[in-house]
Order: structure tokens, then sequence, then C-alpha cells
């Protein structure tokens, strides 16, 4: 069990720093509605879990014979207070991703009002000229 478990934790911090460069890379290639700030703090958050599995490992190994009681109880609240710091933090980064999209969807909505606007404006002007038009056809 503590080998799988072990597997398993190398697994995810692996596909942790795999997330990381992808979302770097994103961003520096503009394909993210990200700011710069939400970069960094999605990087934080990234360094901080790998911090947790890595404390985890290293309490596996050190704690593993006869620990200490003060030590155990150090490495465990240490990472109890980084859990509720990535929870914190991600909490901030979802509440600024939200705000982006509601940003961006008012954007949307303002291009879709300026549109129907302009669409209005052509439809008058070309009832305007087949009306102008017909009454030419009815002088002639």
């Amino acid at each position: 069990m503590n080998y799988t478990l072990s597997v398993l934790l190398a697994i995810a911090a692996l596909g942790l720093i795999i997330a990381a460069l992808v979302e770097v890379s994103k961003y520096f290639r503009g394909q993210t509605i990200i700011s710069g700030r939400q970069l960094v703090l999605r990087l934080i958050m990234a360094g901080l879990l790998l911090a947790i599995i890595g404390l985890g490992f290293w309490a596996k190994i050190y704690l593993s014979g006869s620990p200490d009681p003060v030590v155990t109880l150090v490495v465990g609240l240490g990472i109890v207070v980084m859990i509720v710091v990535v929870i914190v933090l991600a909490l901030l980064d979802l509440r600024q991703v939200r705000a982006v999209q509601r940003r961006v969807q008012a954007e949307l909505y303002q291009r879709l009002a300026d549109m129907s606007q302009e669409i209005d404006k052509l439809t008058k002007a070309k009832q305007n000229r087949d009306k102008t038009e017909q009454d030419l056809e009815i002088e002639s």
C-alpha cells in the first residue's frame, strides 16, 4: 500500500509540474485570458502543492521509525497550514477568473449590441433605398 501511494504521489507531482509548464507556455504565447498576477498565483499554488507532496515523502521516510512527537506535530501542522493556504489562493484565483469572465462577457454583449445597431441602420438604409427606387419607378 505504501509503495502504491508513493507512486501515485510521484505521478501527481509530475502531473502538477507539467500542468504548471503548460500554463506558463500558454501565458507567454497569449493563449489564455489570465493576468500575470494570476499566473504567479497559480505558480505559487503549484509550488505549495509540490511542497506538500515533498513534505509527505520526507515525513514518510523520516518518521517511519520511532517518530519524535514534536516533529510529527510540526510536520502535520505545516502540511495543514499549506493546504489551507492553497485553498485560500485557489478561491482568490477563482474570484479573479470569474471577474475576467464577466468582463469578457460584457464586452461580447457590447459588441453584439453595436452589431445589432449597425444592422438596424443598414436595414433602414436599404428600406429607404428600395422606397426611393419604387418612387422613381412610379414616376417613370
